[in-house]
């Protein structure tokens, strides 16, 4: 298998939040890992839209690695085998590939840093 590897680097000031991604309630600053890597991983700052208090309902990711970051704000997210954890700035969370969870509720100001491989997968409600 042909490695593709490419430079990259990216000024926050040239990549504004947009919306599309996999959630209507965040927006998306792309870091350029998707091109950089040949759709190998994905790494964006999401932001969060708005305040949100309604649970995503549960689901999983079909992905290989799954990394967050929480850079602002807080989330609070129920995790299989873990229970109910509440993540704040300065926390750092790997979800095992497969784990089903659902996102409870997280502030206005949140904002955090995901790393993903491959950069594209599938979520599925369980």
């Amino acid at each position: 298998m042909e490695r593709i590897a490419k430079f990259s680097l990216r000024h926050a000031k040239d990549y504004p939040f947009v919306a599309g991604g996999l959630r209507d309630f965040f927006s998306y600053r792309d870091l350029g890992m998707v091109e950089a890597t040949g759709g190998r991983f994905r790494a964006h700052v999401a932001r969060a839209v708005r305040g949100c208090d309604v649970p995503t309902g549960r689901h999983v990711h079909k992905l290989d690695f799954q990394f967050i970051y929480i850079l602002k704000g807080w989330l609070t997210a129920e995790y299989e085998g873990i229970g109910t954890v509440k993540m704040e700035a300065g926390t750092c969370l790997h979800n095992p590939p497969g784990n089903p969870h659902e996102v409870l509720a997280f502030s206005e100001d949140l904002e955090f840093l995901e790393l993903t491989t491959p950069a594209e997968y599938d979520t599925v409600e369980v």
